[in-house]
C-alpha cells in the first residue's frame, strides 16, 4: 500500500551535499519485491513521523508499541510469510567493484547547516536517535570474562580493569547508596542573600548617584526573568536538567571561590588545610630534632591530600601509594635532622610502616635487616619486626620464628634496664608460648608455662636465680624425676619435695586412617591426638607411635627459662598466664596499663580458636529475650573487656555481665585446647605461694565455682581456715552458696561474717562495705526490696536482725533518723577507702549510698546519680601521682552506674530514654572499649527504630587514635579486638529494617581486618573511613578470621568461605587451627552432608585442593601428629594412573600409503 495514501506528497529536505543514491542493481540481483516494497515504506513511514510535530502529539506508548511491531516482526507475520508460495532461488548477486572516486563519497557527507534541531529543542532530536544499549557487563573483548572495566574507581581518561569481581558481590564493590554521590560533591559555601530593597535604600542615603547600578541590577536578574520554578525546569528546559547544586533556599546564595564581590575577597576552603601545613614545616626548620613535629607534619599529609572536601572518602590505591610515598620520603627526612634521639624508634617504625604499603616482601625485609642492624637498642623494633615475622607468609616457617623470638628475649634481658623492661619480657614470653601452642605444640607451651612457675614460685630457697647454670641444672634433674608438677593431680611445687609419682599413662586411639577416606579418617585421627596432648607426657607413657615432641626435654628449658626467670615481676607474671589460658585478666591500679594494652593485643585475646567445635551459634547464643523481643540482651555478647569486680566474678548471668561465662563454655569440652582443671589446680598453687593476694584468691575462688560448685564450696572452706580475718574470702564464699542454689546458706554467712567483724581492726573491717553491696543486690535481684531497705539502714550496727525484715516495702521504713545514721556510716567508710586507696571498697560504699537513696526516693535515679557524681568529684581532688588509682577507681564507679542503670530500666516502665543515653554516651567516651557501657547502649538504642546512633558510636571507638611519645612503645595501645568483635556483632545482631544486610557485616569485617584491597568502596558509609594501620585493624586475629570464615558458612556462601581461608592462612601461617579447618568445615563430603537440603554457593575442597593445603602445615612446619604425606602421593599417583586408564589406549589414524611401503616390502 502507497504510504502517501490521499494525503499530498511533500518533498524531501536534501542538504547541500546530498547526492542522490547509486542505481539500483537489476532486477534479478535484488531481493524480492515484496521485501523491499516493505522497506521502502517502513523507512517512507519513519521519514513521514520525523517531519510533521503533529505526529510527536500522540501517545508514546502507541509509537513505541508500533516501532517494537515494525521493527520486530511476529511469530503470526513469520507463519504467514512461511504460507506463502515458495518462488524460485534467486541467484547471488554479484560483487560490483565501483571506482575510487564513487568510493570516497560513499564515506562521508559534508554538512554546512547543521542539525536544525539544535536550535529547536537545544539538543539532538531523541527519535532521530537509534535505540541501543550496552552488552558485556563492563567485559573486554578478547580477555577473560573474570576481567571487567572498572567504571566507578575511573578517573579522567584512565581505564581501570578488575579481575576477581563476582556478581554476587558487585552491589557490595559499586556504590549505590543513596549517600554514595556525597563524597564526590564539592563543598558548597553558601552566604545570606543580599536584600535588594536594602540596597536602594542605601543608594537613596548617598549623595551622588553610580552610573553602574542598573547594569548591575541586570546582571543579578530580577524575578520576572524566570516566571515560576515549574517552566525553570520544565520538561526539554533550555535550562537543561536541575542540578544540585541549583536547590538553593531562596534565602541563601552559593559563593564561589573566585567570587570577588565582597572588596576583593577569595574564599578558599583549602587554605586552613595549607596553612597549617606551611605553619608544620616552618616549625621543623626552626627545631629539626623536635620528633613530635615531624610526626604532626607527617600525619598532616593525608588531610593535605583529601582536602576539605574530601575528608571523609575513601581513598584510592592510587592515592595511597602516593600517600604513603610523601610519607616515607618525610620519615627519611626526619631521620637525617634527629640524630641520636631516644625517640628514634617512633620515626624508624613509621617509616618501615610506610615502606610495607610500597615495596615487595624481599624488599621490605631488606629493609628491616638494615634498620635492626644500624638500630639494634631499640626493643620496640624487635617486637614489630617479631609481628612481621610471624605474618610474613612466603618466608614464614615455625623454627625460624622460634628463632626470632628468642632474639628479641636475649636482646631485651642483655639491654639498659629501663622500667618497662621487666613487663616488655613478660610480654615477649606470653607471645612465644601462645605462638607455640597455635602452631600445635602444646606440650611444649604448657611445659614452659610449667617451669617457669615452678622456678619463680616455688624453687627451693637454698638456690638462686642469679646462679643460671646451678639453678637450671637442679630444675631439670627435679623435671625429669617425672614427679607431679604444677597443676598436675598430686603436685604441691618443687621445693616440697612431696610431690607424687605419677603413674605411666597408656594411650590407645581409637581412629586409624583409611586411605578410601584419607582426609576424612586422618582429621579424626588428628583431633583425637590433639586432645591427648594438652600437657606434657612422661617417657614412660605407652602409646601406639613415637611421637618426638610428645616429651619436653632439658634443651627446650635451657634456651628460653634463664631468659625470664628473673625478672622479679611475680604479679605480671600471673597476669601472663591468665591471658595464656584465655582467662579474663585481673585488673588492678598496679597493672592497669600493660593489662589494658594486652587486653587489645591481637596475637593474645584468640578465646574463639581454643575450641575447635565453636561456630556462629556459640557467638550469638542468647541475643534476644523472649519478653523482649525486638531488643537484644545486653548479655549476650560472649567476649569482655572490662575491669573484673565480684559482681562479674560470681554474676548471676541472668542479671548482670559474667566475666567466665564464655571462657566455661569453650574450655570444658574435651575440643578445647586448653585443660580446666590443669589451669585450676595451677591457680590453687599460685594461691598458696602469693597468701597475701586477696585478688588472686577471689579469682581462684570464682574459677573453681565456674569449673565445679561442689568443688568451690570445699576449696573456699579451707581457704578461710587459712585466712580467717579475711572478709572479702568470706563473701566470696556466701556468693558461691547463692550460686548453688543455697541462698539462705549465704545469708547466714553475711550475717555471721558482719557480726564477726566487729572485733577486727579498723583497716580490716572497712571492707564490710563488700559484703552489705553483695548482699544487698542479692536481695534486688530477687525483687525483696523490703529486704534490701532493711540491710541498708543496718549498716551502722554493722549486724543484721534477719528476723525484723518487713514483710513488705514502705517508703515509711527509712526514717529521717535512720536514713541520716546510714549516710554518715556509709560516708565515713567511703572517706577511709579513699585515704587507704582501697578502690573497690570505696566504690562498695559509693554504690551503697546509690541504693539508698535510690530506695528512699520512690526509685527516683536521678537522686541516686548524684552519689556516683559526688564520688567522681572526690576522685578528681587526687593529685597527679594517683593517676592510675584515679583511673581504675573511675572506671569502677561506672561500671557500678551502669548496674543500677540496667536494674532499672528492667524493672521501671518510667524513665527517660535520653537520661539512660547520655550516661553511657559519657562512660563510653571515657572508657571507650569497655564492653559493659557499649552492650549497654546498644541495648538501649535497640528498643528505638534509630539504629545509627550505634554504628555511629561503634565507628568511632575502633577508629585508632593517635598515640603521642610514651616511655613504653614496645607494645603499642591499639584499638583492642573485643572492639572489633562488638562491631560485627551488633551488625549480626541488627535487624534487616534497620539497614543489616549481608553487606554490612561483610564490610564489618574488612574494617576490622583493614586490608585497603578487600574494603569496600561505601564513601562516607557508616563502617568505613579509609583509615588503616597497623595498630588500628586485626589483621593477625585467628578469632576474627575463624568467625569470618564461619559466617560465610552459616549464610552457605561456600565459595565466599573458600575465599577467606585462604586469605586467613596467608594473614596468619603460623596457625594449625585456621589450617584444619579447610578438613572440618570446607572438606567436600562435609559441605555436602551439612548443606544438602538447602541451596549453596559453591563446593566444599576436593583430594588435590586439600593435599595442597596439608602441604602448606608440611612446609610452615606446624605440627602433625599423624603424617600422612607418603600416603597421599601414593593415592596422588594412583588417581594420575586412573585418569589416564579411563582415557584408554592411543589409537593412531591408518597410514593409506605406509600400509602400500609395508605390503612391498
Amino acid at each position: 500500500m502507497d504510504s502517501s495514501g490521499s494525503q499530498e506528497k511533500k518533498s524531501i529536505p536534501r542538504f547541500a551535499s546530498f547526492k542522490p543514491p547509486p542505481a539500483p542493481p537489476p532486477k534479478a540481483d535484488r531481493p524480492s519485491d515484496r521485501r523491499s516494497h516493505e522497506l521502502a515504506h517502513r523507512d517512507e513511514k519513519s521519514k513521514h513521523h520525523s517531519r510533521h510535530r503533529s505526529h510527536r502529539d500522540r501517545s508514546r506508548s502507541r509509537e513505541r508499541r508500533r516501532e517494537r511491531k515494525e521493527h520486530h516482526p511476529t511469530r503470526r507475520d513469520a507463519e504467514q510469510r512461511d504460507l506463502e508460495p515458495t518462488r524460485e532461488p534467486v541467484r547471488a548477486p554479484k560483487t560490483i567493484v565501483k571506482e575510487g572516486e564513487d568510493e570516497a563519497s560513499d564515506l562521508y557527507v559534508i554538512d554546512r547547516k547543521g542539525d536544525k534541531y539544535n536550535l529547536i529543542y537545544g539538543t539532538l532530536h531523541r527519535y532521530n536517535v537509534p535505540l541501543y544499549h550496552r552488552v558485556g557487563r563492563g567485559n573486554v573483548l578478547g580477555l577473560p570474562t573474570s576481567y571487567r572495566i572498572d567504571r566507578e574507581t575511573a578517573e579522567g581518561d584512565a581505564l581501570i580493569l578488575k579481575t576477581g569481581i563476582s556478581r554476587t558481590d558487585a552491589k557490595r564493590i559499586k556504590s549505590k547508596s543513596v549517600f554514595a554521590g556525597l563524597a564526590k560533591q564539592r563543598t558548597k559555601l553558601l552566604r545570606v542573600r543580599k536584600d535588594p530593597s536594602l540596597d536602594a535604600a542605601a543608594e537613596a542615603s548617598r549623595d551622588f548617584l553610580p552610573l553602574d547600578a542598573s547594569a548591575s541590577r541586570r546582571r543579578k536578574g530580577t524575578p520576572g526573568d524566570i516566571a515560576t520554578e515549574d517552566e525553570r525546569y520544565a520538561y526539554r528546559s533550555i535550562h537543561g536538567k536541575a542540578k544540585p547544586e541549583d536547590d538553593i533556599p531562596s534565602d541563601l546564595e552559593a559563593v564561589s571561590d573566585t567570587d570577588s564581590s565582597d572588596g576583593g575577597l577569595r574564599v578558599d576552603p583549602d587554605e586552613e588545610i595549607r596553612s597549617r601545613n606551611a605553619e608544620l614545616l616552618r616549625t621543623v626548620d626552626r627545631n629539626p630534632r623536635d620528633i613530635e613535629a615531624w610526626l604532626l607534619l607527617i600525619e598532616h599529609q593525608e588531610l593535605l591530600l583529601r582536602g576539605s572536601e574530601r575528608d571523609s572518602r575513601a581513598l584510592t590505591a592510587a592515592e595511597r601509594k602516593s600517600l604513603a610515598d610523601i610519607k616515607l620520603s618525610l620519615y627519611e627526612k626526619a631521620l637525617k635532622k634527629v640524630g641520636d634521639s631516644p625517640f628514634k624508634d617512633v620515626l624508624l617504625l613509621g617509616l618501615l610502616e610506610e615502606g610495607a604499603k610500597l615495596w615487595d616482601t624481599k624488599e621490605l625485609s631488606s629493609q628491616w635487616q638494615a634498620v635492626l642492624k644500624a638500630n639494634s637498642q631499640f626493643i620496640s623494633l624487635w617486637v614489630k619486626y617479631l609481628d612481621f615475622r610471624q605474618t610474613e607468609f612466603l618466608d614464614f616457617t615455625y623454627e625460624k620464628c622460634f628463632n626470632t623470638y628468642l632474639e628479641c628475649l636475649k636482646l631485651n634481658k642483655l639491654g639498659p634496664g629501663e622500667p618497662g623492661n621487666g613487663h616488655v619480657q613478660v610480654y615477649l614470653f606470653l607471645r612465644l608460648t601462645c605462638f607455640i601452642r597455635e602452631a600445635g605444640f602444646t606440650e611444649h607451651a604448657a611445659g614452659l608455662w610449667q617451669g617457669i612457675l615452678e622456678t619463680v614460685f616455688f624453687r627451693p630457697e637454698d638456690l638462686s636465680l642469679a646462679k643460671d647454670e646451678e639453678t637450671l641444672s637442679a630444675f631439670i634433674e627435679f623435671w625429669e624425676s617425672e614427679v607431679a608438677r604444677i597443676g598436675e593431680l598430686g603436685a604441691k611445687g618443687w621445693r616440697s619435695g612431696e610431690n607424687a609419682l605419677m603413674e605411666p599413662k597408656a594411650f590407645a586411639p581409637q581412629f586409624k586412617v583409611n586411605t578410601r577416606a584419607i582426609f576424612a579418617s586422618w582429621t579424626a585421627c588428628e583431633r583425637e591426638r590433639i586432645s591427648n596432648a594438652q600437657i606434657p607426657g612422661r617417657s614412660l607413657d605407652e602409646a601406639d607411635e613415637d611421637d618426638p615432641y610428645r616429651v619436653v626435654i632439658a634443651s627446650d628449658f635451657r634456651e628460653v627459662l634463664p631468659l625470664v626467670w628473673d625478672m622479679d615481676l611475680a604479679d605480671a607474671l600471673i597476669d601472663s598466664f591468665m591471658y595464656y589460658c584465655q582467662l579474663p585478666p585481673l585488673k588492678s591500679p598496679e597493672n592497669l596499663e600493660s593489662t589494658s594494652r594486652w587486653a587489645g593485643d591481637n596475637f593474645l585475646r584468640n578465646e574463639f580458636i581454643s575450641n575447635t567445635g565453636t561456630t556462629m551459634d556459640d557467638f550469638l547464643q542468647n541475643q534476644t529475650n523472649s519478653a523482649e523481643p525486638s531488643a537484644i540482651s545486653p548479655l549476650s555478647f560472649p567476649h569482655t573487656n572490662f575491669i573484673q569486680t565480684t559482681d562479674t566474678l560470681f554474676a548471676d548471668q541472668e542479671a548482670w555481665f559474667s566475666s567466665l561465662r564464655w571462657w566455661t563454655r569453650t574450655t570444658m569440652d574435651s575440643r578445647s585446647d586448653i585443660n580446666p582443671d590443669w589451669v585450676r589446680r595451677t591457680l590453687r598453687l599460685l594461691v598458696e605461694a602469693n597468701p597475701r593476694n586477696d585478688d588472686l584468691a577471689e579469682y581462684a575462688l570464682a574459677v573453681e565455682l565456674a569449673c565445679n560448685s561442689k568443688e568451690a564450696r570445699k576449696y573456699a572452706k579451707s581457704l578461710l581456715k587459712k585466712r580467717s580475718s579475711n572478709l572479702r574470702l568470706y563473701n566470696a564464699y556466701a556468693l558461691i552458696e547463692c550460686r548453688s542454689g543455697n541462698p539462705t546458706g549465704a545469708e547466714h554467712v553475711w550475717a555471721t561474717t558482719l557480726s564477726m567483724s566487729k572485733t577486727f581492726s579498723d583497716h580490716d573491717r572497712v571492707d564490710c562495705a563488700l559484703l552489705w553491696q553483695s548482699w544487698t543486690w542479692e536481695s534486688l535481684n530477687a525483687q525483696n526490696l523490703a529486704q534490701a531497705s532493711h540491710l541498708l539502714l543496718s549498716i551502722p550496727q554493722n549486724s543484721v536482725d534477719l528476723k525484723a525484715v518487713p514483710g513488705a516495702f514502705s517508703e515509711t521504713m527509712f526514717s529521717a533518723t535512720s536514713l541520716l545514721k546510714a549516710q554518715n556510716s556509709l560516708s565515713e567508710a567511703q572517706e577511709s577507702a579513699l585515704v587507704t586507696r582501697k578502690a573497690r571498697i570505696f566504690v562498695a560504699c559509693t554504690d551503697c549510698l546509690a541504693l539508698l537513696a535510690y530506695l528512699s526516693h520512690s526509685f527516683d535515679v536521678t537522686k541516686a546519680l548524684e552519689s556516683y557524681s559526688r564520688a567522681m568529684d572526690s576522685l578528681s581532688t587526687l593529685p597527679e601521682r594517683f593517676h592510675s588509682f584515679r583511673t581504675f577507681t573511675t572506671e569502677l564507679i561506672h561500671q557500678a552506674r551502669a548496674k543500677l542503670i540496667h536494674y532499672h530500666v528492667r524493672t521501671s516502665s518510667l524513665y527517660k530514654p535520653s537520661l539512660i543515653r547520655s550516661l553511657l554516651t559519657e562512660s563510653i567516651s571515657l572508657f571507650p572499649h569497655n564492653t559493659i557501657f557499649l552492650s549497654l547502649f546498644a541495648w538501649n538504642e535497640s528498643r528505638f527504630r534509630i539504629e545509627e546512633r550505634v554504628r555511629e558510636v561503634v565507628r568511632d571507638v575502633t577508629t585508632e587514635t593517635k598515640q603521642r611519645l610514651s616511655h613504653d612503645r614496645t607494645t603499642a595501645q591499639q584499638i583492642p579486638i573485643t572492639s572489633h568483635l562488638f562491631s560485627i556483632y551488633t551488625e549480626l545482631v541488627r535487624p534487616v529494617y534497620a539497614g543489616s544486610t549481608l553487606h554490612s557485616v561483610r564490610a564489618a569485617f574488612e574494617k576490622a581486618i583493614g586490608d585497603p584491597a578487600h574494603l569496600p568502596h561505601t564513601g562516607t558509609g557508616a563502617l568505613t573511613n579509609g583509615v588503616s594501620s597497623s595498630t588500628s585493624t586485626a589483621l593477625s586475629s585467628l578469632t576474627l578470621w575463624k568467625l569470618y570464615i564461619m559466617f560465610e558458612l552459616s549464610r552457605h556462601e561456600i565459595n565466599r568461605a573458600k575465599e577467606v581461608f585462604y586469605r586467613a592462612i596467608r594473614a596468619c601461617p603460623w596457625s594449625k587451627e585456621l589450617v584444619m579447618l579447610a578438613f572440618t568445615h570446607l572438606r567436600a563430603d562435609v559441605v555436602r552432608d551439612r548443606y544438602k537440603d538447602s541451596p549453596r554457593k559453591g563446593e566444599g575442597m576436593g583430594f588435590d585442593e586439600l593435599r595442597r593445603v596439608y602441604n602448606v602445615l608440611v612446609e610452615k612446619e606446624l605440627r602433625i601428629h599423624v603424617d600422612i604425606e607418603e600416603e597421599l602421593d601414593r593415592l596422588a599417583a594412583r588417581r594420575l594412573e586412573d585418569a589416564a586408564m579411563s582415557l584408554g589406549p592411543i589409537q593412531m589414524p591408518d597410514d593409506a600409503e605406509s600400509e602400500g611401503e609395508r605390503m612391498q616390502l
